[in-house]
């Protein structure tokens, strides 16, 4: 009976194991820029979440100044407001069968007064969720 116990413990730690290794190598990918451009021109994002990633513990972009941010990922969408100025960059989007889409992921790196990256986080909106509250 000890047997048994053990031996269905040991299975299932080798089971979540074995799963947590393959989503990691399918899910993640090296960042390449030119990947990542060309991702922006097709509209088509689908390889940039699987580079999210190393970008951000690979690539230093705390401290770039804006036009170092262009260089490495492109033009951006520039949003401002009367206390902070932040570019984004569409990580992901799944639309459902209306025009809107239905979730969405950005990074977004907020700029200080100088244009130069303060601060970078990585935003998630889930538009069903607030259809159902």
């Amino acid at each position: 009976m000890k047997f048994t116990k053990i031996f269905f413990l040991l299975l299932n730690i080798l089971i979540i194991q074995s799963c947590q290794k393959k989503v990691e190598c399918v899910t993640k990918l090296k960042f390449d820029k030119s990947l990542w451009l060309k991702n922006q021109q097709k509209d088509c994002y689908k390889d940039r979440e699987k580079m999210l990633y190393d970008l951000l513990d690979n690539h230093k972009i705390k401290g770039l100044k804006y036009s170092e941010i262009c260089e490495l990922l492109g033009n951006s969408e520039i949003e401002s407001s009367s206390h902070s100025k932040h570019i984004k960059y569409i990580i992901t989007t799944k639309n459902d069968s209306t025009i809107e889409s239905k979730f969405s992921k950005e990074l977004i790196i907020f700029l200080n007064k100088d244009s130069i990256a303060e601060s970078i986080i990585v935003a998630k909106s889930d538009k069903s969720d607030e259809s159902d509250k």
